[in-house]
């Protein structure tokens, strides 16, 4: 039994930005998709999880990042279950390139929840993530909660259908998206991205409209709360610089 597996990906054109870059969101969303594969390899994936009525929901999530991998670069995604807790597991990743070197460390916590009444579910539902747990953990250690951010409004949206995923709410890298967008291209010409954390705390759905607000708590360190006038607040982050 293999608690521990890889997964290889291409950066590709539809991944990069206009640095060619892999965006924070495409690589969010290639660390989500190895989780999937991995869930679905270890027999408790998404589809798994839906045929009972059940699924898959991210909590929090903190990754620091050595460098961003560039278009066309092979990278490499492992992943493995550090720990399971009554309504919380924790999922580790380390990201190598294609010559074996390291460029970034992410941790994951994630919940099953009723998909009809969206509640959390006790984890002993899903006896079988036991027997993949390997207690290793990373040098960023688990994600932690984010504080109450108090900053000005940066960037507005409308969840629309093309935000909307299997679970019926808008896609977490979506989250990211409309955080990334708080800054200008100069911005990132100058300033190079080292972590970024977050917390989902409410599903945000079809037709909610929001807000994000930004707050630089110290230099090249900005928190930020996305609000939406149907569910208050729904998310927190963080993204520091160099």
């Amino acid at each position: 039994m293999e608690k521990k597996r890889k997964y290889h990906y291409q950066i590709s054109t539809q991944h990069i930005d206009f640095q060619k870059k892999v965006t924070l969101s495409s690589l969010f969303h290639l660390i989500l998709k190895t989780a999937g594969k991995d869930a679905d390899n270890n027999g408790f994936g998404l589809l798994k999880l839906q045929s009972d009525d059940y699924t898959w929901v991210l909590s929090r999530f903190v990754m620091d990042i050595e460098r961003l991998p560039l278009e066309n670069e092979e990278i490499t995604i492992e992943t493995w279950i550090q720990d399971v807790g009554a309504m919380f597991t924790t999922r580790n990743f380390r990201i190598m390139n294609g010559e074996n070197k390291l460029i970034a460390y992410a941790s994951s916590s994630w919940a099953v929840i009723n998909m009809q009444t969206r509640e959390g579910v006790l984890l002993d539902t899903l006896p079988l993530l036991n027997d993949f747990i390997l207690s290793e953990t990373t040098p960023i250690g688990v994600p932690t909660r984010i504080a109450n951010v108090k900053g000005n409004v940066a960037n507005r949206f409308e969840v629309k259908y093309s935000h909307i995923d299997v679970n019926r709410h808008a896609s977490s890298p979506f989250y990211i998206q409309w955080i990334a967008d708080c800054f200008s291209l100069d911005f990132y010409l100058t300033n190079k991205l080292k972590r970024f954390e977050i917390n989902f705390l409410k599903e945000i759905t079809f037709g909610d409209t929001g807000e994000v607000y930004q707050e630089m708590k110290s230099e090249n360190d900005y928190y930020f709360q996305i609000t939406t006038q149907e569910k208050g607040i729904a998310c927190r982050a963080r993204m520091v610089f160099l």
